[in-house]
């Protein structure tokens, strides 16, 4: 059985399967359409081919369908809802490393840049910036952080690009760009910012 070939053959495929898990009621196409950011076009047969699969479900409501992820499905319910599961856990599973990993604590970490925008396009890269006390902790950290690079590569199979501020110098010029980023589209993994 070779069924997440057909379940999984393109990217949206599984937007659409990510859009219709995290739906609490069953969707039209349209919804599907507009959550997903995709065309009519590539949602609809994307759907069809789901559908077909049985993968998904589609009812008739009227003169549209409404389609729902089939959770009964064996690919579903043991390959895609662990996946998408895990998939959600991410950033409390990255918050979880860097706490185990830096020695001395940051004060806070975020993430930010195209992973954190959940752009499909990131690059490959894991940009986080972490927060401390002092410079000298700061400074303390970088051993701790080359160990955080490795497991991170190992892990994520991504590239960690780190920026370690201390409340001390947090306030440069420089550092400006970096916290209207945060602001932005920061995912605050643990701690608290000034």
């Amino acid at each position: 059985m070779h069924g997440l070939n057909v379940i999984l053959a393109n990217r949206s495929h599984v937007m659409v399967l990510r859009t219709l898990y995290e739906a609490a009621e069953p969707l039209t196409g349209r919804a599907v359409e507009r959550r997903c950011g995709l065309s009519n076009r590539t949602v609809m047969n994307a759907l069809d081919t789901l559908v077909e699969a049985r993968a998904v479900d589609r009812e008739e409501a009227g003169r549209a369908y409404h389609f729902r992820l089939n959770r009964n499905h064996y690919l579903v319910a043991r390959a895609l809802k662990p996946a998408f599961e895990a998939e959600d856990a991410f950033w409390l599973d990255v918050a979880k490393l860097v706490r185990r990993v830096v020695r001395p604590h940051p004060l806070a970490a975020v993430a930010t840049g195209p992973l954190a925008r959940d752009e499909t396009d990131y690059g490959g890269r894991l940009l986080l910036a972490m927060l401390f006390s002092t410079g000298r902790n700061r400074i303390r950290a970088m051993p701790s952080i080359s160990r955080l690079a490795e497991t991170v590569r190992d892990r994520y199979a991504m590239i960690l690009e780190p920026s370690l501020l201390d409340t001390n110098t947090m306030d440069r010029q420089e550092y400006i760009p970096l916290w209207r980023r945060i602001e932005r589209e920061g995912i605050l993994l643990f701690g608290t910012l000034p």
